[in-house]
């Protein structure tokens, strides 16, 4: 259930849920193709515990029935950028799958799998490298079968990495890259954008406060690879997610160390919503909410 392919139609309507120390995070969208936000709440407790209540509001809203599109959380996945296998496409996964398999913890049967390709020029005549994304089919089947029993249809599972770019993509569509870093004290990660598209993502070791020398550093050589190593323009702007309260001291130290424009990314700035888009809602459902902005693949032919 793994879909990493991007394209420029939104769904006809999408429930999402993200799962994290907080809570369960619950979004919603509807509207011209489903581009506007309809409902955003954090529901505290475990998936469990939370249930009763994420049900009764699921009836209130009327969502009850909807697709729904899981994100999950950073322990509940692995991120892996390989060398594409000369294989034909109907082949790929198999032979990715076998290309990883000493890296997961599970057996290679329990292993959920998918992948998604970067540009063209990504790679300056050097092989194709891809970003694996893999996931203990059991664990994911169990939240699934969760989702199930919420009253919702299960449609999509995607990764805080790529349903973040449902957010971003619109205004990332210069040439020159743009650092988008999403803060969270247990998996903060890192993506840089050029014209739209992903061309570098990373793990950061940590986004908290007592953390921010290593986040500028982590920063600073992603963005030297980014130029030196991709060839692509440096970048001119970063922006941070979810948003912050106030000038934090990353972004002053960001700002001092980087010389680029360095910016707290508000989601009232740049999508349309029913609902107001609260700081405090912002940093406790972002990802659900990027969830439910989900752009759907481009039709073929």
């Amino acid at each position: 259930m793994f879909s990493f392919k991007r394209g420029k139609k939104r769904q006809s309507g999408l429930v999402s849920i993200h799962v994290s120390e907080s809570g369960v995070a619950i979004a919603s969208s509807h509207g011209a193709n489903a581009s506007k936000l309809a409902f955003a709440e954090l529901f505290s407790g475990t998936p469990d515990t939370a249930a009763p209540a994420i049900t009764a509001a699921l009836d209130k809203a009327n969502l009850t029935g909807m697709r729904c599109s899981l994100v999950l959380s950073g322990g509940e996945y692995q991120l892996l950028l390989v060398e594409a296998p000369e294989v034909p496409a109907n082949e790929m996964k198999e032979a990715l799958l076998w290309r990883v398999k000493d890296l997961i913890q599970y057996p290679t049967d329990d292993a959920l799998l998918d992948y998604f390709e970067l540009p063209e020029d990504a790679f300056r005549g050097r092989g194709q490298m891809l970003y694996v994304v893999v996931a203990q089919r059991s664990t994911v089947e169990k939240r699934i079968a969760w989702v199930e029993s919420l009253g919702l249809t299960p449609a999509y599972v995607d990764i805080p990495e790529m349903a973040l770019l449902n957010l971003v993509e619109e205004v990332c569509d210069n040439e020159a890259g743009t650092a988008v870093l999403y803060l969270d004290d247990k998996s903060s990660f890192l993506n840089i954008l050029s014209g739209s598209s992903l061309y570098l993502t990373r793990a950061l070791a940590s986004g908290s406060p007592a953390a921010l020398e290593s986040t500028v550093l982590d920063l600073q050589r992603s963005m030297d690879y980014f130029e030196s190593q991709i060839g692509k323009p440096p970048c001119v702007r970063i922006l941070l997610l979810p948003l912050q309260v106030g000038e934090t001291a990353l972004m002053r130290e960001l700002r001092e160390n980087l010389g680029a424009d360095v910016q707290s990314f508000d989601l009232a700035d740049s999508i349309a919503s029913e609902i107001s888009l609260t700081i405090e809602l912002q940093q406790h459902c972002l990802l659900a909410i990027a969830g439910a902005l989900r752009v759907e693949t481009r039709s073929k032919g």
